[in-house]
């Protein structure tokens, strides 16, 4: 279904942004997975984004939003989003995609509350977010934040460190969340942002 969103759109419009994302966890405590993301956005800011293993294990998820951008006096991005999921996970999600940059700092945002269809007590909320500091045009560094609250339950936070390695139109994230836990675990990132013109 995105592939044919995909190939449609690219005929409409004179130039869009296509964003591929591959994540990859490992932990001790934590079995190896992996979690594709593909997003697709319109020149006019029309957003479709695709993602695997990320709302749950073995569900995939497709969502729609638009993008509301400025560049003064910082950049900014804010995607509100809605998706389907569907898998061993069955059922509905909204959020939004949010980023900010100054000068060398840059935030980054994805926000969402995703439910069940079949057990209400599957329902949660979710945010990751990245604050980074650019060294140079190739490497950036900073602190992560995950928070998790799933149906009436206490809520939960993980902090993590990130250095993001960027060579052309490729960055490399690498993540370590509870650094100074026996539950730490490493999420490593290999992304490719490209604009796609006729």
């Amino acid at each position: 279904m995105l592939i044919m969103f995909l190939g449609l759109w690219h005929n409409i419009y004179a130039q869009s942004k296509v964003t591929l994302q591959q994540y990859y966890y490992r932990g001790q405590q934590m079995p190896f997975n992996f979690m594709p993301i593909v997003s697709y956005q319109a020149e006019t800011k029309w957003y479709l984004e695709s993602r695997y293993n990320y709302e749950a294990k073995n569900a995939a998820s497709l969502y729609i939003g638009k993008a509301f951008e400025g560049t003064a006096p910082f950049s900014y991005s804010v995607t509100p989003l809605v998706g389907l999921v569907l898998g061993d996970f069955n059922g509905g999600s909204a959020g939004a995609n949010i980023s900010f940059d100054y000068k060398r700092l840059s935030f980054s945002s994805q926000a969402q509350y995703t439910f069940s269809v079949e057990d209400k007590t599957n329902n949660y909320s979710y945010s990751w977010s990245d604050l980074t500091f650019r060294a140079n045009k190739w490497l950036s560094a900073g602190v992560s934040l995950q928070q998790t609250n799933i149906y009436q339950t206490t809520g939960k936070f993980e902090k993590g460190l990130i250095i993001k390695p960027q060579y052309k139109k490729f960055t490399f994230p690498l993540y370590i969340f509870n650094p100074t836990s026996n539950e730490r675990y490493f999420v490593l990132g290999v992304n490719f942002e490209m604009e796609v013109k006729n």
